[in-house]
């Protein structure tokens, strides 16, 4: 299993909400994941590098427990340098990270002893917990690190329910920072996840080296190295330079480092002005930096050198969002919509057998879902992956899906917000397990964005001629009866082979494969004219709520992802689409007649009021679609079609609140909505001979 990278967090600006939060120091240290049998240990960095040379008593002690125990364990922590009982800093560590003489390591054992403080546990014995919530990992990794499992090279971290005093502890002792985790959240190898929060108090993080300048006076080797960071198109942005923080032994090494990696052109979007020559270097190497302040054009103030992290892919550096300030708890809260993620590498896995999955036929109801949380969890990773390192590449899909290939996951998608192909992909997969039931066995339409959102974009119903074998076709026909290949939902491959086409949202028929002529569920699409604000289609559709409580029907509402709401009402079996599209004029039209200033039910645009709500019941004709539940929308902002309860809809709703940095932890937060809304079909008996 030593295929596995460590679960990430995501960059936070104050602290989580009180309740679902537990919160630990933030170590500063090697991120390690610790791999543990009764006869040997390993212990292996994020980006994939062997640290148990370096650290013998660290695995020492990681094998004695293991015999103790008598199973095997995967426990993910930090390695620290210990001053007695307390981790020291970064630096302390820099002398033991790179040796690989046996004697200095002997050496560096007795004078700087290490510790990994061990704060999650992956595997315990044959029982995987991965998908456990962190307080049931936690209860595992206490009991198996209980005396006499705890020693001087193993320690188990310190836990804290109250950020407050855990942040007033952490400024105190001098800490880089604390991290808030979500105490139901699952362990998510290989993604940076929003139910983990890095926050820190210090102005420091990591950068890459493209260069450095020659020395003046007395100092030899290297006068300053030349610091950069990538932006959100996989560019190298000069962020500033420094000379400080050196040691003679350190300025050596760099220099040795830099000297390897020399080239003549900058690798700098912009090539700095320097006092002295400038030598470039291919961006290979990271550093950490301490600093003082961001200058207002993006420069850094009074950076100072800390140490190498070879543990860190240069790809995975990015700007990061300010430390905290010191504030009141009411003024040090956080939404989840605060946060971007980065990309982190993550190991391919090894390689399934294609074959292109078969029809299904002969039922009505939606599969659960064959992508499990881990699958997709894995499947993000490889994207991840791919678009940090800057390639394309094949997926190695779950089960017997097969491959898919993958291009181009650096093109920026949403030039506003910088979310790439491959931010979309990995949303696609990590929702999948509630997305595919709800897209199973639907025909798909796709309006695809080859250059992104602001590029031309165009529909596309039949499928594209020669697609990969795991993909799904067949032939359907439309309310002309026209029959043609279409790309049908319901597994990972078609879904993630629609984004690699360009195509952003994923629009499903009402219907299935098997059973066109029938309807699933009606849609009312509520869509605001040009001068009507949102708040006037929230008023609509409370309207249509009370229509639909007279008629004893019940329904999902949620956001188109763009200006307006879908209300969806799921149907019994054997509606014809014709009886659905009634249903939805039904409804249209008593609420239109309730309130004309308001809502119209006009066909014709100009004919419209200015200022009214479109309740359109025309989406349910045969073959028309609307955006799909979950579904990302080509707006300015990456926004997701995402379900709602009706008690959310008030006033200070906004469908910008839903994108694909939220609506993840939405779901994990509320549950699926829309599995739970559609899964009873309504009685159509209260509504036979109304007019």
């Amino acid at each position: 299993m030593t295929e596995l990278t460590p679960m990430l967090a995501s960059i936070g600006s104050g602290l989580p909400a009180a309740g679902a939060w537990v919160f630990e120091p933030k170590y500063d240290g090697i991120r390690i994941l610790a791999f543990a049998a009764d006869s040997r240990a390993r212990l292996v960095s994020r980006n994939g590098l062997d640290k148990t040379r370096q650290f013998p008593e660290v695995a020492e002690a990681l094998v004695a427990l293991a015999k103790h125990k008598k199973r095997q364990f995967i426990v993910d922590g930090e390695i620290v340098v210990m001053r007695g009982d307390t981790p020291a800093r970064f630096q302390d560590l820099q002398a033991r990270m790179h040796v690989n003489d046996q004697a200095a390591i002997e050496s560096h054992r007795l004078d700087t002893p290490a510790a990994l403080i061990v704060f999650d546990i992956l595997l315990d014995g044959k029982t995987s917990l991965v998908t456990e919530p962190w307080r049931v990992r936690r209860k595992h990794l206490a009991a198996l690190l209980q005396p006499p499992g705890r020693s001087n090279a193993l320690r188990l971290s310190d836990v804290d329910e109250d950020g407050n005093s855990m942040l007033a502890k952490a400024r105190r002792n001098g800490w880089e920072g604390i991290l808030a985790k979500r105490a139901d959240s699952p362990y998510e190898p290989g993604r940076r996840s929003r139910a983990w929060f890095k926050l820190k108090i210090e102005k420091r993080q990591e950068f890459v080296v493209g260069g450095w300048t020659e020395p003046r006076k007395s100092r030899s080797l290297i006068g300053a190295i030349l610091l950069g960071y990538y932006d959100g198109e996989g560019r190298l942005v000069y962020a500033g330079h420094t000379g400080t923080g050196f040691s003679g032994a350190s300025l050596r090494d760099m220099f040795a480092r830099l000297r390897r990696l020399e080239r003549r052109e900058s690798p700098f979007t912009t090539t700095p002005r320097t006092n002295e020559q400038a030598h470039w270097t291919r961006p290979a190497v990271v550093v950490e930096i301490k600093f003082n302040e961001w200058t207002t054009d993006g420069k850094l103030r009074q950076p100072v050198f800390i140490g190498v992290r070879d543990d860190k892919s240069p790809r995975d550096v990015v700007r990061e969002a300010a430390p905290l300030e010191p504030a009141s708890p009411t003024t040090s809260t956080i939404s989840s919509d605060r946060v971007r993620a980065p990309s982190e590498r993550r190991v391919a896995a090894s390689t399934r057998t294609s074959r292109r999955p078969r029809a299904r036929t002969g039922y009505r109801a939606p599969p659960r879902s064959a992508v499990s949380l881990r699958e997709a969890a894995h499947i993000a990773a490889q994207l991840e992956a791919l678009e940090s390192a800057g390639e394309d590449g094949v997926l190695q899909l779950p089960k017997d899906e097969g491959q898919l290939e993958v291009s181009n996951l650096g093109k920026v998608f949403f030039p506003s917000s910088r979310h790439t192909k491959g931010d979309v992909m990995r949303f696609y997969a990590r929702i999948a397990p509630s997305l595919l039931p709800a897209i199973a066995d639907r025909p798909l339409v796709m309006k695809r964005y080859p250059n992104g959102v602001r590029g031309k974009a165009f529909y596309q119903q039949r499928a594209p001629a020669n697609p990969p074998d795991s993909v799904r076709v067949e032939p359907v026909s439309d309310e002309g009866l026209t029959t043609q290949p279409r790309l049908i939902g319901g597994d990972l491959a078609t879904l993630l082979y629609v984004v690699q086409l360009g195509a952003i949202s994923v629009d499903p028929w009402h219907s299935r494969v098997q059973s066109v002529q029938f309807a699933d569920y009606s849609i009312v699409d509520l869509d605001p004219g040009p001068r009507a604000p949102f708040g006037r289609v929230i008023e609509v559709a409370h309207e249509v709520k009370i229509v639909l409580d007279e008629l004893g029907l019940r329904a999902v509402p949620k956001t188109s992802g763009a200006s307006g709401l879908h209300v969806v009402i799921p149907l019994p079996a054997g509606v014809p689409n014709g009886g659905a599209r009634m249903i939805a004029e039904l409804v249209a039209t008593k609420v239109a007649q309730r309130k004309p200033r308001l809502a119209t039910t006009e066909r014709w645009v100009n004919a419209r009021p200015k200022g009214a709500v479109y309740v359109d019941f025309l989406q349910n004709i045969r073959g028309k679609t609307v955006a799909g539940v979950y579904s990302v929308r080509a707006q300015p902002q990456p926004t997701v079609s995402t379900p709602l309860l009706w008690s959310e809809l008030t006033e200070d709703l906004s469908p910008l609140a839903f994108t694909i940095d939220t609506v993840l932890p939405r779901l994990n937060d509320r549950g699926d909505l829309w599995a739970k809304g559609m899964r009873r079909p309504n009685s159509l008996e209260g509504i036979v001979g109304r007019d």
